[in-house]
């Protein structure tokens, strides 16, 4: 094994161990096994070639990856385990929950979960690459969604939000933005990193987490808890960004000050503005999405049957 860099990610090819499976092909059925430790990983799944670096957090790195024998281009979410660290256990718990969901999803506009292995540093779990990366790099390149395409985006999106709402047990996804939202070269997107997200039959949370110009006021506020419809609130704001090529309420409205925004997002009656450009029931649709109050917000069945996205 090769000595880790600078930032933690490992540098090197794997094998795989004789008789052990070959990744699933990008789309296909994800395992089901259940994870319940870091322990019960596999090790050693693929024989794969390490590729360039196209993320990077404080845990650990995503890069690229071609698997030697199929030649499949895949990702792999590499994050560094520490046992010793309090810290680096309560992470590790939720790298364990968001394992477990990526195994119990599979939908057309939901990244596809292929594989995960795990050695005495380090925990990687194996992607499908989605070729058009996320919808924030589209968005820099080719400005403001328009027409057909703010319709496939905002549909794609509204349907894999539904899939999750309406799994059993739910799942609430906790951190919906555009840099979550992953386009392929056909312009289909897909919800992606569950690292935020909570799969449970008792959906309400009370720990704020997410991104804070996504934010749903209640999340903030902390008072009666959050659910399923924070990531209705989250929907609305991403669509606003795919509109307007920036941040729900304008890239510049807070200034990098985190304390006026969760000031302004919580305790004011501001809604994110709406885009002149957007069409009547376009406007409609996100209109209803960011209502203040999460009971004057519809489920995504009900926002699916919308003119907009119908």
């Amino acid at each position: 094994m090769g000595a880790p860099t600078a930032d933690g990610c490992q540098r090197r090819g794997r094998r795989r161990p004789r008789g052990s499976p070959a990744p699933a092909a990008a789309g296909g059925p994800p395992s089901r096994s259940r994870l319940v430790s870091p322990l019960d990983v596999s090790k050693g799944t693929f024989a794969y070639i390490q590729g360039e670096m196209i993320g990077r957090g404080a845990y650990g790195c995503v890069y690229k990856a071609l698997d030697s024998e199929t030649g499949q281009i895949f990702v792999v979410k590499e994050v560094a385990l520490d046992m010793g660290s309090k810290e680096d256990n309560g992470y590790r718990e939720r790298l364990m929950d968001e394992l477990e969901i990526c195994q119990n999803v599979s939908h057309k506009n939901v990244v596809s979960y292929l594989g995960h292995e795990h050695d005495d540093s380090h925990v990687r779990i194996f992607l499908e690459y989605v070729a058009g990366g996320p919808m924030t790099s589209v968005l820099r390149e080719f400005g403001p969604l328009r027409g057909t395409l703010m319709k496939m985006a905002a549909r794609g999106t509204l349907e894999g939000l539904n899939y999750l709402h309406s799994r059993s047990p739910p799942i609430v996804h906790r951190d919906i933005k555009g840099a979550n939202v992953l386009v392929d070269l056909s312009f289909c997107v897909r919800l992606a990193d569950f690292g935020c997200s909570k799969r449970d039959e008792m959906t309400m949370s009370y720990t704020m987490l997410g991104s804070i110009p996504w934010m749903a006021p209640e999340v903030i506020q902390r008072e009666g808890g959050h659910g399923r419809k924070a990531d209705i609130w989250s929907l609305g704001c991403t669509l606003i960004e795919f509109a307007s090529a920036e941040r729900p309420w304008g890239n510049s409205k807070f200034d990098n000050n985190p304390v006026f925004a969760m000031w302004h997002i919580g305790a004011s009656d501001a809604t994110p503005p709406i885009p002149d450009s957007a069409a009547d029931d376009e406007r409609e649709l996100i209109s209803r999405c960011v209502q203040r109050s999460p009971d004057d917000r519809p489920w995504t069945e009900e926002l699916l049957q919308m003119s907009f996205v119908a």
